[in-house]
């Protein structure tokens, strides 16, 4: 079904289909069309009331195993996962990796909340590790994103007539889109300019008296369907009033725009007028591209609702707190409290935990590799990951494998 912007998807069917598979590709706009491929290729272009029972038959009139979708809360594919369920397919998700950015993430069931995994500290500290190590460095994908992006976009306007019934799980038309990802590459270039200062700042005036609040995108739908938030905006208000009445006096709160929601949206307004109610104004920093490592290493404490971006801070030894569900929020690796309590008292992160953590979360959930550059790597595990679910009946099938971590391991 639908997968991320550019040919990811269509990399993985050609490579399943070499082995023995056949592929199919349901489309949903043009930009879906113009990055797909698979053996067989069809445009859906009913409207969203009719697609439970077109995609229950279709499952049942091809004989379809498995069912890949790139993030599980879009309507399509919250249909269709539920549709998988009561006909026994596999369902197998991708999402942008938990760790990053060198990794991409799939599980079959669901991804973040919809996970089928046991994250509980019992089954993490019960694991025995397989050994497996990341070799891949991916980097910086911004370019190769936005490429893929504004390619997307533009081919689903021309062809949005084809496709009427096709609603966007994004608020935004194609020129709104494209005007969005020209301000990102203003603003990236502006802020590298003029946002330095703040680094060396509070690296060298406020080292240990700052707390980090790093934003997520505001389409984010770990923020609709993962978080009691109704928007971005209410847990910026929650957390400066909290902050206002908790802190130490001399302590700041910098909030941390995400990278990707650069030309999307702006806080700043916002920000001024709770700083200004809540009698904080000098004490809040809103910036967008500083370097996370260092505010890591120096920051007293890190705020998220349920970004990966936790997970980093983590890794850091940053006491950290989730406001929304979040697989790594659980006692030993997060506070456990109220947010009225963290500032104060914040619960420090078990080193040796997050470490089993880490890799349990990377053997069992995560490929090396991008979804928009160097995609072979990440292309080839997806197949290692999923061939045991896959291969039964095809003509030259894999060795049977009782135990798909025992086949990743070798």
């Amino acid at each position: 079904m639908q997968g991320p912007h550019g040919p990811f998807f269509a990399r993985c069917a050609r490579y399943f289909s070499a082995r023995g598979l056949e592929t199919h590709k349901i489309n949903f706009n043009g930009g879906d069309r113009l990055f797909g491929w698979a053996d067989r290729q069809l445009s859906y272009s009913g409207g969203q009331a009719g697609w439970p029972e077109y995609f229950a038959g279709y499952l049942r009139q091809h004989d379809i195993r498995a069912v890949v979708v790139y993030g599980d809360c879009r309507y399509y594919h919250r249909e269709a996962r539920a549709i998988c369920d009561e006909q026994g397919v596999s369902f197998w998700a991708f999402e942008e990796g938990y760790l990053r950015p060198d990794f991409v993430t799939l599980e079959q069931g669901g991804v973040n909340g919809f996970s089928g995994i046991d994250w509980s500290p019992e089954a993490v500290q019960r694991y025995q590790p397989h050994g497996r190590s990341g070799k891949v460095h991916i980097g910086q994908t911004f370019w190769q994103r936005a490429w893929f992006a504004i390619a997307y976009y533009v081919t689903s306007c021309f062809f949005r007539r084809e496709f009427s019934g096709y609603r966007h799980h994004r608020p935004r038309n194609c020129v709104q889109e494209g005007i969005c990802w020209l301000k990102s590459f203003y603003r990236k270039g502006l802020y590298k300019l003029t946002q330095r200062k703040y680094l060396n700042a509070l690296v060298e005036r406020h080292d240990g008296e700052f707390y980090l609040y790093a934003l997520q995108t505001q389409d984010d739908f770990q923020i609709r369907e993962h978080s009691a938030y109704d928007s971005i905006e209410d847990s910026i208000a929650e957390v400066v009033r909290s902050f206002a009445q908790g802190a130490a006096e001399n302590e700041l709160l910098v909030i941390k725009h995400h990278p990707m929601d650069r030309g999307f949206c702006h806080y700043g307004k916002l920000i001024n007028r709770l700083a200004r109610e809540h009698k904080v104004s000098g004490r809040i920093v809103y910036c967008h591209d500083l370097h996370l490592p260092t505010l890591f290493k120096h920051a007293k404490g890190l705020i998220t609702i349920n970004s990966t971006v936790g997970i980093s801070g983590l890794l850091h030894k940053l006491p950290t707190i989730t406001l929304g569900c979040a697989l790594y929020n659980q006692r030993g690796l997060t506070h456990q409290g109220a947010l009225s309590e963290f500032w104060q008292s914040a619960q420090p992160v078990d080193s040796q935990l997050f470490r089993q953590f880490r890799t349990y979360l990377y053997e069992r959930t995560q490929l090396d590799g991008s979804f928009f550059k160097d995609m072979d790597h990440a292309v080839e595990q997806a197949w290692l990951r999923m061939a045991p679910v896959l291969v039964s009946g095809i003509e030259r099938p894999l060795p049977q494998i009782a135990d798909e971590e025992e086949y990743l391991a070798a």
